[in-house]
């Protein structure tokens, strides 16, 4: 019987809204710096929620053809620079691969319901089908960025697109994963991104009742876990990955970050913000990622969790941890990275993998910060406002979707 494939995450692409590439966006979170600001894509003052976490300072050109930037939308751009970012840090030679055995992967919520479908729109409302511009009907796509990453990259191999909501960033690498263990690949290409901060996109969520209203100070908006939370911040960007066999990156020499372990998924049977059976969908996710990684609650040393800070959200989160960990809920450590980068929604768990895996490597886990008023019914560990320096060898993420899935991945430090 042929042993099963290990599979590694070997480079990481980051563009965030606290830093664009893995070390700035690290260096970030460490220090409890916020993305988060007052909203420069439109006049916001009209709205209920007047922030969130733009990517500022993204220059596309950077890492594409001008001719090229201007026909792709902003959640392509971001997909291509990550991808590209990724492809770098791991050090893989794409050339000298066989091109059927390197796949792409890229997921996104929102599509190109931001820059790409408000500025068809716009023009269409002015001038008719005519002032369209002449890419959009398959730029706001959501396999656009997929085939953008492919054209870039040169890849030959198949091109998947992932729309699982804020679930995305997991079920992403869940899909290497499978590839990979199946032998239908040796590299994938995995990741999600997200360009939603445009007007209409943003109204819609402002009508949800979604947004967060907390604006003095802007980086203060977001607060997951604290009894003043209120809502999510929205946010953009993007974290691709080179996800491979654990012998293939050995035989080129390439860095492991860590090992994806396993990896399990809950459904409400629901639709909404407010679903009664979420908390039961995201215990079934948990224990499924334990049962698939053969991980018990007791192994995990940290959890990098959805914590998004809308009010329901992250009760529900911290009930399904205190029901499936046990007594170890309340030693293990948790946080949120939303509270400095906001939700990019499909690509808000790609940056949550990120900076799992730099966790890993580096021991020291990012905090939550805004967290100033304790929630009764939120009792555990969340590594309030300061990072902490702690041994992690394995890790779980939690990805929580509106639309009523949730997902698990389980991340272990590399071993031999």
């Amino acid at each position: 019987m042929r042993k099963p494939r290990r599979v590694v995450i070997t480079g990481l692409g980051v563009v965030a809204p606290n830093g664009i590439g893995k070390s700035a966006f690290w260096e970030a979170l460490v220090a409890g710096k916020s993305g988060i600001d007052y909203i420069t894509a439109f006049d916001a003052t009209p709205y209920p929620c007047t922030v969130a976490a733009e990517v500022r300072d993204f220059n596309p050109e950077e890492f594409m053809h001008a001719r090229r930037v201007r026909h792709r939308g902003r959640f392509s751009q971001f997909a291509v620079a990550a991808a590209k970012l990724a492809v770098a840090d791991s050090h893989l030679k794409i050339a000298a691969e066989a091109p059927e055995r390197i796949l792409a992967c890229i997921g996104t919520a929102m599509s190109g319901a931001g820059d790409v479908y408000e500025t068809a729109r716009v023009e269409f409302e002015k001038r008719g089908f005519e002032g369209i511009p002449l890419m959009s009907g398959v730029e706001f796509a959501a396999h656009a960025p997929v085939s953008h990453v492919s054209v870039e990259l040169g890849l030959r191999g198949q091109g998947m697109t992932l729309a699982s909501a804020c679930a995305t960033g997991l079920d992403t690498i869940e899909w290497a994963r499978t590839e990979i263990g199946s032998g239908r690949a040796d590299v994938v290409i995995a990741g999600s991104t997200e360009a939603p901060i445009s007007e209409f996109c943003f109204a819609t969520l402002c009508a949800l009742g979604a947004l967060s209203k907390f604006d003095d100070p802007p980086l203060k908006a977001s607060r997951p876990y604290d009894l003043r939370r209120d809502g999510l911040v929205l946010g953009e960007g993007a974290c691709v990955f080179v996800v491979e066999d654990l012998e293939h990156a050995r035989d080129r020499g390439a860095p492991v970050y860590a090992e994806v372990l396993g990896f399990g998924s809950g459904n409400e049977g629901g639709f909404g913000a407010k679903i009664n059976a979420s908390e039961l969908a995201l215990r079934d996710a948990i224990l499924g990622g334990l049962a698939s990684a053969h991980e018990t609650p007791d192994s995990i040393d940290y959890v990098n969790a959805h914590g998004n800070s809308l009010p329901e959200f992250d009760l529900i989160e911290t009930r399904a941890i205190r029901e499936t960990f046990g007594r170890a809920a309340y030693n293990v450590p948790i946080s949120s990275i939303k509270s400095m980068i906001g939700h990019a929604m499909g690509a808000g768990a790609g940056f949550q993998v990120a900076a799992t895996c730099l966790t890993i490597l580096h021991g020291i886990i990012p905090p939550t910060i805004n967290y100033e008023t304790p929630d009764p019914e939120c009792d555990l560990d969340y590594v309030p406002n300061q990072a902490r320096i702690s041994r992690v060898r394995t890790a779980l993420i939690n990805a929580h979707a509106m639309g009523g899935t949730h997902s698990v991945l389980i991340l272990g430090a590399p071993r031999s």
